[in-house]
């Protein structure tokens, strides 16, 4: 048992973390060319809301937030929404089809997918045939159901493959540690990121709704709700260097071709924030500390899109405050999963949120991949963490922050599109629970900080 506790999850300590910030004079943005100087950043966030109080606490969120990560805001981005597995391949597929010099893939979960007439796996052989340089990384535990023959065949055609945390190498508390990224590069000059693994599951062929209950598995035979971003810009290098970071560097690379000069593709401002597996400080957590900050800050209105709800004591506290100070917290979350223990966890958390006035729905008929948050309309954030213990202080996680109304609209048009057919969850069917699901939920509790 003392083994297995030796895994749980570290989880920062946020309240002395933000304790010893450095205050921080000014946001720094770096731009394509230079960094902004300080006049031209405050323009560009006085833009973002008509709301003063808006406008000030996003700015004091941003000094911790620049204070706690190690990468760059940047300026002259532009950002493509990509919702469910079906748009996310059809990119990738066109993306991938116009590399010219390298192709980086980083991914939990690696299967030879269809991308729309072509798989994965013949579309890289034929960039392979070509020239073009492939490097993969893929999680050892993720992907062991993956056949070996898939990635050797791509190792004999001259692809480097990086695995990560063999499951029969290292303590056992480095093959506790996974990495959760999802993450695709292609010629240092465009990205893609979020919750979408390279799985055949995003190839289900409908609605849970449709099937008979005697021949479904809703896992693998219902939509998979999920949201990625396709990324352009100066902030492609951070991207970059996170996915080096996990590189073996026992296959040593050539990089002279993995950041080229980037221009200004757009308007929006952005940070990419990487969480390491490994972490010796409270602030190897970025993201997690990052987002309790930008809840902490939230005047007006946050959207979160959980697809494991499991909570952290910080987290859940920072939702009830927010709450009660006036902001309309919604939380959108599966009804179905492929973890039982998460959904009976985040079930056992209902009574105490919906006490605190945080609205609550279950999403029906499609599995909720997704991991996106918007606050007040301009500060959204997309990726690979979830609203749990293990991308908290166990996983390598990466997450896009994005600043502006124009992702933040497209997210929260969507949130509100899913929440129509959702079910609204309410206080007093929570209190209606039987003895017995109570007993259930409360005793999942005990292996929160695995999940």
């Amino acid at each position: 048992m003392s083994l297995l506790l030796s895994n749980c999850a570290v989880i920062p300590d946020h309240k002395q973390t933000f304790e010893n910030i450095e205050p921080q004079q000014k946001v720094e943005v770096v731009g394509a060319k230079k960094e902004l100087p300080p006049g031209k950043v405050s323009k560009a966030l006085q833009k973002l809301s008509p709301d003063e109080s808006i406008r000030a606490s996003l700015e004091a969120h941003l000094k911790v937030e620049q204070a706690i990560s190690d990468n760059h805001l940047f300026a002259d981005n532009a950002f493509t929404l990509l919702f469910n597995g079906q748009s996310t391949f059809s990119k990738m597929k066109e993306l991938l089809g116009s590399a010219e010099k390298n192709i980086h893939l980083e991914y939990f979960t690696f299967e030879d997918v269809d991308l729309g007439g072509v798989t994965l796996k013949a579309l890289l052989l034929e960039k392979l045939a070509k020239g073009v340089e492939v490097h993969v990384i893929y999680d050892a535990y993720g992907s062991q159901q993956t056949p070996p023959e898939f990635f050797e065949s791509l190792k004999n055609a001259g692809a480097k493959i990086t695995v990560f945390h063999p499951l029969n190498e290292g303590s056992l508390t480095q093959r506790n540690q996974r990495d959760h990224r999802k993450i695709m590069v292609v010629d240092g000059k465009v990205a893609i990121i979020g919750g979408v693994n390279l799985s055949k599951t995003y190839q289900s062929k409908g609605s849970f709704k449709t099937y008979k209950k005697e021949t479904v598995n809703p896992l693998t035979d219902s939509n998979w709700r999920d949201t990625d971003v396709m990324v352009q810009g100066p902030i492609l290098s951070d991207i970059q260097r996170i996915f080096l970071s996990n590189w073996d560097k026992k296959q040593p690379l050539d990089e002279s071709n993995f950041f080229p000069k980037l221009s200004k593709q757009g308007n929006q401002f952005a940070r990419v924030i990487a969480t390491p597996a490994t972490k010796q400080k409270n602030t190897d957590s970025p993201y997690y500390l990052t987002l309790l900050s930008a809840i902490d800050s939230a005047e007006d209105r946050i959207m979160i899109n959980a697809a494991y709800f499991v909570p952290t004591k910080a987290q859940l506290q920072a939702l009830i405050n927010a709450a009660n100070r006036g902001v309309r917290v919604q939380l959108l979350v599966p009804s179905f999963t492929d973890s039982t223990l998460s959904l009976l966890v985040q079930r056992s958390r209902y009574s105490l949120l919906l006490e605190n006035q945080v609205e609550i729905y279950e999403m029906q008929g499609q599995v909720l991949h997704a991991k996106t948050i918007t606050i007040d309309g301009v500060w959204s954030s997309i990726g690979s963490s979830n609203f749990d213990y293990r991308s908290a202080g166990i996983n390598a996680e990466v997450d896009m922050v994005i600043l502006g109304k124009e992702v933040a609209k497209a997210l929260e048009d969507r949130f509100k599109e899913d929440t129509t057919s959702a079910k609204k969850i309410e206080l007093e069917e929570c209190k209606k629970r039987g003895l017995l699901e109570k007993m259930k939920q409360l005793s999942a509790r005990m292996f929160e900080g695995f999940l």
